[in-house]
């Protein structure tokens, strides 16, 4: 598939860039020269991809950037041309903090062999309203989220998030539909997710 090939030559480019694996103690972003605002994402050099979102709501546009988040962005991609998301239930909505999906339910375990962790990767931006960076398993008896544990859930941040700087990876941001995004509500359904252009 010619997506792909490009999906991959360009992370091969992009790694040399960008150091995707956590080297130091001080946090995801403790690798980062300085954090991009919402704003300043997908002014790279690197192009971008765009995938729409399809649920009962209606839908979005999500643009992720490889340039930032070369690790993400490639699994991301992988799970929409994989066909992960479709049919997927938003399991969790918390008012002016997230809008989370990913999980499958017991109907769809088919689905859990594309669920892969990806090591951690430097956070190169503020997890701003509108961002996006994939879940992470938690810890209760150390309370701190376990390393490399991030796979196919995903977060669309409805809040000022910057908390979150430290512990997870923002690989893109919704570009179109946020108001969509802001009704969404659990239980609502990702009817599809698609690939509608390579920039």
């Amino acid at each position: 598939m010619m997506l792909a090939k490009w999906l991959l030559l360009g992370f091969a480019v992009v790694a040399a860039f960008v150091p995707p694996v956590v080297a130091n103690a001080g946090g995801l972003s403790g690798g980062a020269e300085r954090l991009l605002s919402v704003e300043e994402l997908g002014c790279g050099d690197v192009g971008s991809f765009r995938v729409n979102i399809d649920t009962d709501k209606g839908s979005f546009l999500v643009e992720v950037y490889p340039d930032i988040a070369p690790l993400s962005t490639e699994n991301f991609m992988r799970l929409v041309l994989g066909g992960y998301y479709d049919g997927i239930v938003v399991h969790r909505v918390v008012e002016d903090f997230v809008m989370q999906a990913g999980q499958p339910t017991e109907q769809q375990q088919g689905k859990q062999e594309l669920d892969v962790r990806i090591a951690d990767e430097v956070n190169h931006a503020h997890h701003d309203p509108g961002t996006i960076s994939f879940a992470k398993l938690y810890d209760t008896e150390t309370e701190t989220y376990v390393p490399d544990s991030a796979g196919a859930q995903f977060f669309i941040n409805l809040g000022n998030n910057r908390r979150l700087d430290e512990n997870f990876t923002v690989f893109g941001k919704v570009v179109w539909g946020m108001e969509t995004v802001r009704k969404v509500e659990v239980g609502d359904t990702i009817i599809r997710a698609y690939v509608v252009n390579v920039l």
